[in-house]
């Protein structure tokens, strides 16, 4: 149980703050502060290892408050903090046999580069509202997280194990919507630099999507476009399809498990709000759509 509160606390912990979790279980051996650490990891009390880890903790704690350079950090994390979680989970498990070492390590560096993504995709989420008080909030809390997290699996494994194994459930949950949210952020910023520079085109459908609309009405679609569910029954948020005024109303297409599916938003015509990077298109019932500004001039 202490190995697998062990195993699992570092992976988790190295994808968000790889650093800090070194400082944190290195501090807490050396000082008496955690029990029960694999012997294979005594290493992290040494003081060259220490300082180091220190020194970088401290670098990436003042590049975490600045806005616009923590994206730049994460990205040239995405090898070093699942590296760094494999090697950890490899001296955790030191005492199993090699194939289950291999196993451990690509399992730990898994983890760390899934919790590293959702953080990373929150992080540039983030951006489309650069505050850096709330940017600084957010980094203060992850290295709280870390602290409490690594904290709890050396001094209580058996309470830390299953609230683990719930956040794995929660990352496997999270992790998806996240990279629709990043998918939609970085449609909307090329659909503004197309609006500024470029003339407006029409929405390209392929042949597929055609002959749907075609079976949904025969008398076909007078306006397509791309767009991303934000609050739509039936359709996860920031999930793509395509807008389509039919001569029976508006439809929403999307694909999810693998099967196109088709939302009725009534004849009636949406309300737009216009903003800096997409627009919002309203229906009755709350039904609200975002579509980039390159596009949002085929509503009318």
């Amino acid at each position: 149980m202490e190995r697998l509160a062990a195993f699992l606390a570092l992976s988790l912990a190295s994808g968000v703050n790889l650093y800090l979790a070194v400082l944190v279980a290195g501090l807490g051996q050396r000082l008496g502060w955690i029990q029960g650490l694999p012997g294979e990891l005594s290493l992290l009390g040494h003081p060259a290892v220490l300082i180091v880890a220190g020194l970088l903790f401290l670098l990436e704690f003042l590049a975490d408050k600045v806005p616009f350079v923590t994206p730049i950090w994460d990205a040239v994390h995405t090898v070093i903090r699942p590296l760094g979680s494999a090697l950890l989970a490899v001296a955790t498990v030191a005492q199993v046999p090699p194939t289950w070492q291999v196993l451990a390590g690509l399992a730990a560096g898994s983890l760390a580069l899934g919790v590293h993504g959702t953080k990373m995709g929150f992080r540039i989420l983030a951006h489309a509202a650069p505050d850096p008080a709330a940017h600084s909030a957010i980094s203060v809390a992850e290295d709280l997280g870390v602290i409490a997290l690594l904290w709890l699996a050396f001094k209580h494994p058996a309470v830390a194990v299953p609230l683990l194994l719930a956040l794995v459930a929660l990352l496997c949950w999270l992790l998806p919507r996240v990279l629709r949210g990043l998918r939609f952020l970085a449609a909307a910023l090329l659909g503004r630099l197309r609006a500024l520079f470029g003339p407006a085109r029409r929405a390209g459908v392929s042949s597929g999507v055609e002959a749907e609309l075609l079976l949904q009405d025969p008398g076909g679609a007078s306006a397509v476009l791309p767009a991303f569910a934000l609050e739509a029954k039936g359709a996860g948020r920031f999930r793509k399809g395509h807008l389509a005024r039919l001569p029976a109303g508006w439809r929403f297409r999307h694909r999810r498990l693998f099967r196109t599916r088709w939302m009725d938003l009534g004849d009636t015509a949406p309300r737009v709000d216009q903003g800096l990077l997409w627009d919002r298109v309203i229906f009755p019932g709350a039904q609200i759509f975002l579509v980039t500004r390159n596009w949002s001039s085929h509503l009318g």
